[in-house]
């Protein structure tokens, strides 16, 4: 009986673990689409920071998100955003880890060559 009984233990615990990975996913998937739609609709483009896995990155940022000015082609506005989803909320540390992302973060041009064979970036200095 106590082989049964551990059993079922185990797969209970497997279960609430699965659920709360399958609910995160969720929300984390409703949380990129409500970005999208929102950026789409404000005329700005986003693009999301994920590993290769498709999973999300450790880090404070989860996405950019970038508009060209209507009046001037060349003047661009970024701003880097840490997603929450579900019931997750945002407390002070999030809000300083992000603040100090938007400080640190470094802004440099790259002109990209390519002669019909191969890709030549040239940075700018």
């Amino acid at each position: 009986m106590t082989d049964r009984s551990e059993a079922a233990k185990k797969a209970w615990r497997t279960i609430r673990i699965k659920r709360a990975f399958v609910k995160a996913r969720a929300s984390e998937a409703a949380s990129k689409a409500a970005l999208e739609a929102y950026c789409e609709q404000q005329g700005w483009r986003v693009a999301f920071f994920e590993g290769k896995t498709g999973s999300p990155r450790t880090g404070i940022i989860d996405a950019v998100v970038f508009s060209l000015d209507r009046g001037d082609a060349d003047a661009l506005e970024v701003r880097l955003v840490q997603l929450k989803g579900g019931s997750a909320g945002v407390n002070g540390r999030e809000v300083a880890r992000l603040k100090k992302a938007v400080a640190q973060a470094r802004i440099s041009g790259l002109i990209a060559v390519y002669d019909g064979e191969v890709l030549h970036p040239v940075p700018l200095k």
